[in-house]
C-alpha cells in the first residue's frame, strides 16, 4: 500500500513433504488445492475435508544476505534497470578490464553469474561453459589461455588480460 516491494521466501512444510510421500495428497483439477487421497483424511476445522488449500502447507523462510569471498556481483543484471546501465560488450570490457589492478585477476572478475549469463549468448553452453565455471568454482583449475582470449576478444580488450 505504501509503495515499498516485500520480499517473502516460502517452501512446503514437513508435513506436507510427509503427506506426499505417504501418498495422502493428489493433484486435482484445482492447482489452488491438494486433493485427500480417499485412503486417508484430512480435518479442517474440526471436519473431514477432501481438499485442503495449498497455502495451509506454505511456510515462511527468512531471507539473509550473503556476501561471496568467491564470486563477484558488478556486471549489469538481464531483468533490472539499474544505474541506467544493460549488458553490452562495453560493460563486460569495463568489468574485466580491473584484472591485475587492486588485486583482481581475470578469473576473479569472470566470477559474476549476470557475466556468465552474458558469456552463454556467445559460447557454447555444453563444451564452453562448464570449463570456464570449474575455473571460476576451483581456482587451482587455470582458466585455459584460449578461453581468456576468446573472452577478452569479445569484450573489446587487446590481450590484457
Amino acid at each position: 500500500d505504501d509503495g515499498n516491494v516485500v520480499m517473502e521466501a516460502f517452501q512446503v512444510s514437513l508435513q506436507c513433504m510427509e503427506m506426499v510421500a505417504e501418498e495422502a495428497l493428489d493433484v486435482g483439477p484445482n492447482p489452488g488445492f491438494c486433493y485427500v487421497n480417499e485412503t486417508f483424511t484430512a480435518i479442517q476445522e474440526g471436519k473431514p475435508s477432501p481438499t485442503v488449500e495449498n497455502n495451509f502447507f506454505l511456510t515462511v523462510v527468512p531471507i539473509h544476505s550473503y556476501q561471496s569471498d568467491m564470486l563477484v556481483a558488478m556486471f549489469p543484471r538481464a531483468n533490472r534497470a539499474m544505474d541506467n546501465r544493460i549488458q553490452t560488450h562495453d560493460e563486460m570490457k569495463k568489468q574485466l578490464s580491473k584484472s591485475g589492478t587492486a588485486g583482481w585477476t581475470f578469473i576473479d572478475l569472470l566470477s559474476d553469474f549476470a557475466l556468465l549469463l552474458y558469456l552463454c549468448q556467445f559460447l557454447d553452453v555444453k563444451t564452453d561453459l562448464p570449463k570456464i565455471c570449474e575455473s571460476v568454482k576451483d581456482r587451482e583449475v587455470p582458466l585455459d589461455d584460449g578461453y581468456k582470449i576468446i573472452i577478452a576478444s569479445l569484450a573489446g580488450m587487446d590481450g590484457a588480460y
